[in-house]
């Protein structure tokens, strides 16, 4: 029988009588798990920050109050229908952060929209005010967990970083003077930085009895090529106090991250802690999302399937190679008492080994590549994740192991009396 120093001596003995066939196994596993922990990483590391770059975008969510709708119409004959106009209550907001994906909402902005009237006589334009948080503390009464912070920093400057800007933001939350306008609207008033000019609000057409009037100055023009370039922007306090809704308002849009949970999640959760309300998706910018991400992943993985196919056939090579080489050498241990499983375990054991050290070293180089690729291609620094560390070396055995399997047959194949008399 051969003992286990037996076996540790011809283990290492063959090792390193074979250096150079060992190092060409150890590059091949080499290139399969570097290729893996370069993917890896960067899929992992992405996909969040790509999320984060489709954030930058505008809200994938859109809060709505549930509203009654009435057919109307004689029999036989349809109308259309009348919807009964309800609004969402600011005091409820802060309950969006939190749902158990508290931390993946990036930010939400309240709306309150009316049509109001600029300038006098002829000249009076109909405009849409917007009233909305542009950068607002605002407070947590019941955080979801203990650990959470009580204040959350929200507002369209959070959600909209993409809309371009000519002079400032709203910075102070309780401005009532300060107003941001779309291209349109300056276009269409005549109206540049700095200038003052009044809105006015009726609450029934006509009624100039009951006419609210408030002063504000253009603090900065918006461009968006959207609806937002038709509006005036204020704080929402202004756009409460003038229509006469304190603590009212028409739509929030939010800005989840999802590419850690479906954002289904986000729609469940958010009507669960605001009953009254009805949550829906940006379908179109959400499925973008999910697709790009998806396809980003699924390339990944076909590049990694192949890589380590490659990797196992060089290895597969190289044991093949040293099966040949070492018949003879197989045949004397069977000879002398050596049982198949010995042998077996004689190739897997040079095998794990390959797989351990292509693993360690794939790792390293796996991820200075995806470095090289998060710069070059999404021009972003990736995250080493040492979790990742067992998951290459994991790979790199189990795929040196399985291109084993093939040689690791025809040694025990082996006749020892065939080989020895050298035939």
């Amino acid at each position: 029988m051969v003992g286990d120093k037996m076996f540790m001596r011809i283990l290492g003995k063959s090792i390193l009588k074979r250096k150079s066939r060992i190092a060409i196994g150890v590059i091949s596993v080499i290139i399969g798990a570097s290729i893996a922990t370069a993917l890896l990483s960067v899929s992992l590391d992405v996909s969040e920050k790509v999320g984060i770059e489709f954030r930058k975008y505008g809200a994938n969510l859109m809060v709505v109050p549930k509203s009654d709708t009435i057919e109307v119409g004689f029999p036989g004959v349809e109308f259309g229908s009348v919807t009964e106009q309800r609004y969402i209550n600011e005091s409820d907001l802060w309950k969006i952060k939190t749902i158990y994906w508290r931390n993946n909402v990036l930010g939400f902005a309240p709306f309150l929209y009316q049509v109001v009237s600029v300038g006098d006589g002829v000249n009076r334009q109909n405009v849409v005010l917007a009233g909305t948080y542009f950068d607002k503390n605002v407070v947590i009464l019941q955080p979801y967990s203990p650990n959470d912070n009580p204040m959350f920093i929200t507002g369209i400057q959070e959600i909209s970083p993409w809309w371009t800007v000519n002079g400032s933001w709203i910075s102070d939350q309780n401005d009532t003077t300060s107003a941001m306008i779309g291209i349109k609207v300056a276009e269409t008033l005549h109206l540049r930085i700095g200038d003052s000019f009044t809105v006015h609000y009726d609450e029934y057409a006509g009624d100039a009895i009951n006419e609210t009037s408030h002063n504000l100055t253009v603090v900065g023009i918006i461009e968006t090529e959207g609806y937002e370039d038709n509006q005036i922007f204020v704080n929402l306090q202004v756009a409460q106090e003038l229509t006469h809704r304190p603590g009212k308002i028409h739509t929030v849009q939010v800005s989840a991250l999802c590419n850690a949970c479906p954002v289904e999640a986000f729609v469940e959760e958010i009507q669960a802690n605001i009953p009254y309300v009805e949550a829906r998706t940006v379908k179109q910018l959400a499925s973008a999302e999910m697709n790009i991400l998806g396809k980003i992943e699924n390339m990944m993985f076909l590049i990694t399937i192949v890589g380590l196919i490659a990797s196992a056939l060089g290895v597969m090579t190289t044991m093949i190679t040293s099966v040949i080489e070492r018949q003879k050498e197989i045949g004397l241990m069977k000879s002398v008492g050596a049982e198949n499983k010995k042998i077996v375990s004689l190739f897997l054991s040079e095998a794990t080994i390959i797989g351990v050290i292509g693993g360690i070293l794939g790792y390293i180089i796996g991820i200075i590549l995806a470095q090289f690729i998060g710069y070059s291609v999404f021009s972003m620094s990736i995250t080493p994740r040492f979790e990742v560390i067992p998951i290459s070396i994991g790979i790199s055995v189990g795929v040196a192991l399985l291109a084993s399997i093939f040689p690791v047959r025809r040694a025990v194949s082996v006749e020892p009396a065939i080989v020895l008399r050298g035939e």
